[in-house]
């Protein structure tokens, strides 16, 4: 039931949900809810039943939002600035961070940077195990 209802909310079948339906589907859910308490593996049901209906919903906005070019860390071998800035702590802003990344790379201090078309880029490994290690310098 829970599958078709979410169905009809998504437009899929080309059904709207209607008053009736929701005051129905809420009565059903009541009545739904009465007979878990007494049934463990029907709750078990019930929550594999919502996994099922959310899973593909989750993946398409997972996906959505790494093509999006986010800052994700990636297993490719160099990093962005803003790759390597996700990684250090929240308490200072991105825009802090990358002030405190440009200031090291002026010195020399970080290992795996390399300067392409006027960007930063740093070697995966040696730039984390720099941050690791507490950022020391050479």
């Amino acid at each position: 039931m829970l599958h078709d209802l979410v169905k009809r909310r998504t437009g899929e079948g080309g059904d709207q949900l209607t008053l009736a339906d929701w005051e129905r589907t809420l009565n059903e859910d009541r009545e739904r809810e009465a007979e878990v308490r007494h049934d463990p593996e029907r709750a078990h049901e019930e929550v594999a039943e919502l996994a099922d209906a959310l899973v593909p919903r989750l993946v398409e906005e997972l996906a959505a939002r790494t093509s999006a070019g986010g800052t994700e860390l990636t297993t490719a071998p160099l990093l962005t600035l803003d790759q390597l800035v996700a990684v250090l702590p929240k308490a200072k802003r991105p825009k802090t961070w990358k002030r405190w990344l440009y200031e090291r790379t002026r010195r020399g201090e970080v290992p795996g940077c390399v300067k392409l078309g006027g960007m930063l880029f740093f070697e995966r490994e040696p730039a984390l195990a720099w941050l690791r290690a507490g950022a020391v310098t050479r």
